[in-house]
């Protein structure tokens, strides 16, 4: 017996149905905090449906039936997964701790203000004068980062969702203008501290006097947060381990991702230079630094 053939396109109802869930999960998603991931319920009539994203996926659970009763099914089941849900870490419900506070469902110092401001298109100044704070601990002396305005930023449900804000440091670099990066890319996606590791490398051992070092950012902080076996976004990952499929024609490939924190001293566009010396010096540096000087 052939199966069913898959429903081709959807009502109108169920799109708007599916845009309010996803609006829901986005807006979880469009604060710049460590949320690795997010769940929501759909309740039509007796029935509840259950959305869980992160950054490479988004899983929709099998209906619930919360009208009929009976042992482990209907009302028994709903039941079962609301008292799971409030028994939930913060870790295991998406916002994660500093990675260096092993306690868990632990956030430190100021980041538990980073859940409260969320993103609205074109706004720049959600989360200026909030702090975060990064690492720490009794090796390492912890980085306090107070946000600035929005450089840019790349909300999304399943990808990178990568943002870059103004930054200001009230522990280290306190005379440096900071930029931090926040972003969820794929683990085997190389960091661009370590293009630029290299690119620093290159400048010292095959340019006079260094003089490429001059428009090389300095990375001042770089981190990567995986996740272990037991965490939420590792036991999704494993679902789709020679997972099958309703339509063997469609397959997808599950991108692990990590949480990656880039914190850099401020470069500045060539537009804000007024003075024509200036200017031409920057043409000059870029076009063949090595074959003229500024008294040339």
């Amino acid at each position: 017996m052939k199966p069913p053939p898959l429903q081709e396109s959807e009502t109108e109802q169920q799109k708007d149905a599916y845009l309010q869930v996803g609006r829901y999960i986005f807006k979880q998603f469009s604060i710049p905090t460590f949320r690795s991931h997010a769940t929501v319920g759909l309740v039509d009539r007796d029935r509840i449906q259950f959305y869980h994203a992160n950054h490479s996926v988004i899983l929709v659970s099998s209906a619930v039936n919360f009208a009929t009763s009976g042992r482990m099914e209907g009302l028994d089941k709903f039941i079962a997964i609301m008292i799971a849900f409030h028994r939930l870490s913060l870790r295991n419900d998406g916002t994660l701790h500093d990675p260096h506070d092993l306690h868990d469902g632990q956030l430190l110092g100021d980041n538990k203000k980073l859940a409260t401001s969320e993103v609205r298109r074109g706004t720049v100044r959600f989360q200026e004068g909030n702090k975060l704070v990064l690492g720490g601990d009794e090796n390492t002396e912890s980085l306090t980062l107070t946000y600035g305005e929005v450089i840019s930023r790349d909300p999304s449900l399943v990808g990178r969702a990568t943002v870059v804000l103004h930054a200001k440091s009230s522990s280290l670099w306190k005379e440096l203008d900071l930029v931090v990066k926040i972003g969820w890319p794929g683990l085997d996606r190389v960091a661009e501290n370590e293009f630029l590791a290299k690119a620093v490398e290159t400048a010292k051992s095959s340019t006079e006097d260094n003089w490429a070092l001059k428009h090389l950012p300095r990375v001042l902080y770089a981190q990567d947060v995986t996740f272990d076996s037991d965490s939420t976004h590792e036991r999704v990952a494993r679902l789709f381990d020679n997972a099958e499929f309703a339509d063997p024609k469609r397959t997808f490939i599950y991108e692990r991702r990590t949480l990656r924190t880039i914190v850099q001293e401020r470069l500045y566009p060539i537009e804000v230079l007024t003075d024509v010396k200036d200017i031409a010096q920057v043409l000059l540096d870029v076009a063949c630094g090595t074959c003229f000087s500024s008294s040339s």
